[in-house]
């Protein structure tokens, strides 16, 4: 895009105009027009996202926003998650780096993590079918780079009929098709971290009715925070064919995805009372981590007892290979015949220290952590550990320490297939000019067959990037407890091995009524699970030399006890317990609305929803929840459902828009949190008003969003004394104000300011982080017309500010295990459009 063109749509459409960018999006194959890019700004107004027909912004009942391809360098993002952030009413939690982020919307809870109600789609079609795999989130397996057009996100109870599992709603990221030909190459680095990334996008008419494109990323770095090692590292290539026809279209999809990023999970940080928190001793937790180059090489044991070296820098590992295939055509007599399919090949990995307590053994002294291991150790022949001449601590390779000792229990997940097949096939039938209706049917089979590695039990140092083992000696006899930093060889080992295939016919009716348009909607899901997971624990039949010291110390001998009174290191899986899984569930979903025209400018809408979500693999950790030949038990029929009603308001005047929207939301919740092995059996209730409004003064622009939420555990089946409560994490006010400024056609400034009021962190309603407001700048200098330069400094003012906290309680001073907002991070970008 042309400088003086950029500028002149920033005049026009302020930056990010609700009204005039709730454009084309294919939500579940919703889609019922092809629309061109050039097309959009000459139709901004029309929306045919979650409709059955093209309508306006002001005739939908439905709430709509997107976000273009210009606008996300505005929000400085360093992850699509933070990008999401910036979407009204979506609470995004980014703290987990590049990947494994938790998002949800208008005030449904986030038990545990992923984004278990909101669907993430590319293009139409979900990446996976369930947001919520044990470290397997969506997230995980899509990036923002120069092929993606724009974000839109569909929020509300409509999305309940549009696609499967998706009662909250649905973000969906759109690729560029070759509309408007050429492209860009674009180098940006991190100016105060170490990361440097290469972005590219072409796309060219081979004939009038042929077209293409192609885009992608590479990237090598450290990332935002100090590892001590390249963590980010990879890049995608994605591509598409479009063959257009004179009552239609047909586009082949590709996409390649390897790439690896750093993940960051809970580590000290030390609550200072008053709802603020901050660093520890030689670690902050915003700009650190407990990575280290030091013990990058790990030896542990796969689920079956077979050892498996495997490498800390890893992080989220990322690998999808996707093919896909859409098409449309309009007929006479109007119908409308529109199909998507996509078989997407996904695998991976998932590593990463986690601060852990084992009740007593949260960070502290690293003298007093070797005396509290020992007064509970066993002997390898079963008997205490003699302990009354103390203990010693010592870096693995030699030397006192002095630092705060931690209890790193090593994540450690390989994923070995979540692999998607989707197809969304839909008919539409115009009649009379004012109804339409709309057919369809869904399916898809969504793997997860995932196997999580003995996770090693290791004692370490709390040093930022330069986090070292330590060894533990008891003085009396010499009992070597923690050998190089290992504490036991196993804590754990699962296998997954399961498949869900959904079938979800559909129907929707649309009609006008003068000024009144209605539509009514439903939606059958059909979901068949089988599979099977084995776990197994501590116990097992083979030494290993898991450190490489040529020694088989107590914790390497299967034959001896280890920290925990189990007999050796690893079980092998002919040992383990099976959970089979065999089982049919199914759910009607149905959206009711209507919006009346007021005037021109002004609309009034109301929607009411019942949709459902199916609960995948963490049903497998539910207690009672399957029988055990796979069935489903009595306490379960498989299913969540989400309740909302939704009133909404919209006025838009020239250069003033502004939409507001009445909420209320009943969800029920069946889920399983790993780190605490709680389980949630829930009801949540949930109110509020979701604002988003922009307004245009010249060459000023200021946009934004505004959520209010009232919201409660209104029913526990496992903990009464939560009901009540606010659920975690939940602010009263989550917001997003974007100001920017053109200085004529040459710069562009501005800030965005995304903040949030004070939230509990856990259910308890004992402990708070205080609200905050991040502050990130953005600006872009035209050099030339084709050449831009361009910055953006992400926490401009280095807050601290935590998103969760595993600890429901703490004094002042106590040191606590949260997982915190990356600090203060600054990047400079140019790009070259051809």
């Amino acid at each position: 895009m042309k400088a003086e063109d950029f500028q002149a749509d920033c005049k026009r459409v302020g930056g990010f105009k609700p009204s005039s960018i709730a454009l084309a999006i294919a939500v579940a194959s919703s889609v019922s027009a092809a629309v061109t890019a050039q097309e959009q700004l000459e139709i901004e107004e029309v929306i045919i996202t979650a409709t059955a027909r093209p309508v306006t912004k002001m005739e939908s009942s439905i709430s709509v926003s997107a976000l273009d391809t210009e606008e996300l360098s505005n929000y400085a993002p360093r992850s699509t998650a933070e990008v999401f952030r910036s979407l009204p009413g979506i609470r995004a939690e980014s703290s987990g780096g590049g990947g494994n982020a938790n998002i949800t919307v208008r005030g449904i809870p986030l038990a545990t993590g992923g984004s278990k109600y909101m669907q993430i789609h590319e293009d139409g079609l979900p990446v996976l079918e369930y947001g919520d795999v044990n470290f397997g989130n969506t997230d995980n397996f899509i990036r923002a780079d120069s092929s993606l057009s724009r974000i839109e996100s569909v929020r509300g109870g409509s999305a309940s009929t549009f696609a499967s599992n998706s009662p909250g709603g649905v973000i969906n990221m759109i690729s560029k098709t070759g509309e408007e030909e050429g492209g860009n190459i674009g180098l940006s680095f991190g100016a105060d971290y170490d990361e440097t990334r290469l972005n590219f996008g072409y796309g060219h008419h081979l004939s009038d009715t042929l077209r293409f494109y192609v885009g992608g990323f590479l990237r090598e770095g450290e990332g935002v925070r100090e590892t001590g090692f390249d963590g980010d590292s990879g890049g995608q290539l994605k591509a598409n064919l479009t063959k257009d026809f004179d009552n239609g279209y047909v586009r082949l999809y590709y996409k390649h995805l390897d790439d690896r990023v750093t993940t960051y999970l809970p580590g000290p940080v030390t609550y200072k009372g008053n709802g603020e928190f901050g660093t520890v001793a030689n670690f902050d937790a915003s700009s650190q981590t407990l990575h280290s180059d030091n013990y990058r090489n790990i030896s542990t044991f796969d689920a079956y007892g077979n050892p498996v070296n495997r490498d800390l820098s890893d992080g989220i590992e990322s690998l999808v290979e996707a093919y896909g295939f859409e098409s449309q055509f309009e007929f006479e007599n109007g119908w409308t015949i529109t199909d998507k399919f996509r078989i997407s090949d996904i695998s991976g990995s998932f590593i990463s220290p986690f601060t852990d307590t084992f009740g007593n053994y949260g960070p502290q002294s690293a003298q007093s952590m070797a005396d509290l291991i020992c007064a509970n150790a066993v002997s390898g022949e079963g008997s205490a550990v003699d302990c009354s001449t103390g203990t010693t601590v010592t870096y693995a390779n030699g030397g006192e320490v002095d630092e705060l000792a931690y209890l790193n229990l090593l994540f450690d997940t390989e994923i070995h297939d979540l692999g998607l097949i989707v197809n969304d096939f839909k008919v539409d039938k115009l009649i009379n000019d004012n109804i339409v209706v709309s057919a369809g049917f869904y399916y898809s089979k969504q793997n997860i067959k995932t196997s999580w590695n003995s996770w090693n039990a290791l004692i370490q140092s709390v040093d930022g990037s330069d986090s070292q083992n330590l060894s533990i000696t008891a003085n009396a006899n010499g009992d070597l407890l923690v050998d190089d930093g290992l504490w036991s060889a196993s804590f754990l080992s699962y296998a997954w091995d399961l498949e869900y295939e959904t079938y979800a016919p559909y129907m929707n009716v649309s009609f006008d009524v003068g000024d009144f348009t209605f539509d009514v909607s439903a939606r059958h899901d059909m979901v068949n699970a089988k599979g099977s997971l084995v776990s197994s624990c501590c116990g097992g039949d083979t030494d290993y030399d898991i450190n490489g010291d040529g020694i088989i110390s107590d914790v390497e001998d299967a034959s001896a006890s280890d920290a925990f009174g189990f007999t050796g290191g690893i079980i092998t899986m002919a040992n383990g317990n099976t959970q089979l899984v065999d089982y049919d569930a199914d759910n009607t979903s149905f959206s009711l609305g209507g919006n009346y025209a007021i005037n021109d400018s002004m609309a009034v809408f109301a929607r009411y929803s019942e949709g459902g979500r199916a609960i995948a693999d963490r049903l497998l950790q539910i207690s009672g929840a399957l029988n055990s030949d796979g069935s489903l038990s009595d306490t379960t029929d498989g299913f969540d459902s989400v309740d909302q009603l939704e009133i909404g308001y919209k006025f838009t005047a020239g250069d003033f828009d502004i939409f507001a929207t009445y909420f209320n939301t009943i969800t029920e919740e069946t889920n399983a949190e790993i780190t605490s092995g709680l389980t949630f059996v829930r009801e949540y209730e949930a109110q509020g008003i979701e604002l988003e409004g922009s307004y245009i003064y010249g060459d000023f622009s200021v946009n934004g969003n505004l959520t209010w939420t009232d919201a409660e555990i209104s029913k526990d089946a496992n903990n009464p004394s939560v009901v009540g409560n606010t659920p975690r994490r939940q602010a009263d006010i989550i917001y997003t104000i974007t100001p920017q400024y053109n200085f004529g056609n040459s710069l562009t400034f501005g800030a965005s300011l995304q903040g949030s009021t004070e939230y509990y962190v856990s259910d308890s309603n004992q402990l708070k982080q205080d609200g905050y407001v991040l502050v990130n700048l953005f600006g872009s200098y035209y050099v030339t017309e084709d050449l831009t330069v361009s910055f953006n400094v992400n926490n401009l003012t280095d807050e601290f500010v935590v998103t969760e906290v595993e600890e429901s309680y703490a004094e002042a001073g106590d040191v606590v295990r949260g997982r915190a907002i990356s600090g203060r991070s600054t990047s400079v970008s140019f790009n070259y459009a051809f």
